[in-house]
């Protein structure tokens, strides 16, 4: 190694390795040592970093982080080291994805991990008052995780319904957030994750449950049995609950058009009476017109018989009359 000389360039690698101005504890990358996936898997390495908000040399305000850098097997990604992510430039490989910002949230994502992925990276930042890489790294190792199982947090298979039971996927790795999918009876589930907790479990969630550590379902566990068993204190769950919500909703329904129907009768029969009580009136008046109109023709007849009688009398007077009247005379 070459004697170290105060010029420009020798300044410059001092400052890339330890960072800005000698290795400032405010300086700082932390990410695990060590980060084992599964071959196909989908992993996210945690990340964090920190830098002053004013350097502590030169009193510069340290407010701006310029450029971030995730680069494989190089103590301090500076320059035009290869990497995996770079904030200034397109990103060299798709299957990583930085979920960091520029504040201080540095994790990676790897998305369908391969034998290849199996090296160690570090990240970089570097600001307005100077760059800094976390040194240390962090090793990932890439396992074919043929030992991929699932765990229950009961040691029994059977649980009481109401009851509840956590599932967990594991495998050599010890998981960061890895992208587990979770089956039962090889029906895909919506929970994902490294854990699947089962809560207030019905009978319905009786079945073989299987873990896989990437969409595809290449690396999946054997399968773990739950037996889920209904309380005879309680009404059934799951499908037989099902079916008396079903019926008790026909019974409603066939209650309501009961007496829909019942409605209806009622006042298609209230309208038939009142047509009924109308026709009556009708007769009754027409019978009370009848007998009026007899009566009426009655007194008339009687009238003329009791006129024509008087003019008879009047006028044919009898012998007595004439005797009376030539008695007289004389």
């Amino acid at each position: 190694m070459e004697q170290m000389k105060m010029n420009p360039s020798t300044l410059s690698v001092l400052l890339l390795l330890a960072g800005p101005l000698g290795a400032d504890p405010e300086w700082h990358v932390e990410y695990p040592d060590s980060f084992c996936v599964v071959e196909g898997s989908t992993a996210t390495i945690p990340c964090s970093f920190t830098h002053p908000k004013v350097h502590e040399k030169t009193g510069a305000v340290v407010d701006l982080v310029e450029r971030v850098v995730w680069c494989p097997n190089h103590k301090i990604c500076h320059g035009t080291t290869p990497n995996v992510y770079d904030s200034s430039s397109v990103r060299a490989d798709s299957r990583f994805l930085y979920l960091g910002d520029r504040v201080g949230n540095c994790t990676l994502k790897i998305i369908k991990t391969v034998k290849r992925d199996a090296e160690t990276y570090r990240f970089r930042f570097e600001t307005n008052g100077g760059g800094f890489a976390g040194k240390k790294g962090v090793r990932v190792n890439v396992t074919n995780g043929e030992d991929v199982k699932v765990r229950s947090s009961v040691t029994d298979n059977v649980v009481k319904e109401g009851g509840q039971v956590t599932l967990t996927c594991t495998s050599a790795c010890s998981f960061h957030e890895l992208d587990v999918h979770w089956y039962r009876n090889g029906h895909a589930l919506s929970e994902t994750g490294p854990s699947l907790h089962l809560s207030h479990l019905t009978n319905d969630e009786t079945g073989n449950y299987t873990c896989s550590l990437d969409s595809s379902g290449q690396k999946t566990s054997a399968p773990w049995s739950l037996v889920v068993l209904v309380d005879e204190g309680k009404p059934e769950s799951g499908s037989n609950q099902s079916e008396s919500v079903w019926l008790l909703s026909v019974s409603v329904v066939s209650v309501l058009l009961a007496v829909f129907l019942l409605l209806l009768a009622g006042l298609v029969f209230a309208k038939r009476r009142h047509a009924q009580k109308k026709a009556s009136e009708v007769i009754q008046k027409q019978e009370v017109d009848r007998k009026q109109e007899a009566v009426g023709a009655s007194e008339e007849v009687s009238y003329a018989t009791v006129h024509f009688k008087c003019n008879t009398s009047r006028s044919a007077p009898g012998p007595e009359h004439e005797i009376v009247y030539s008695e007289v005379a004389r």
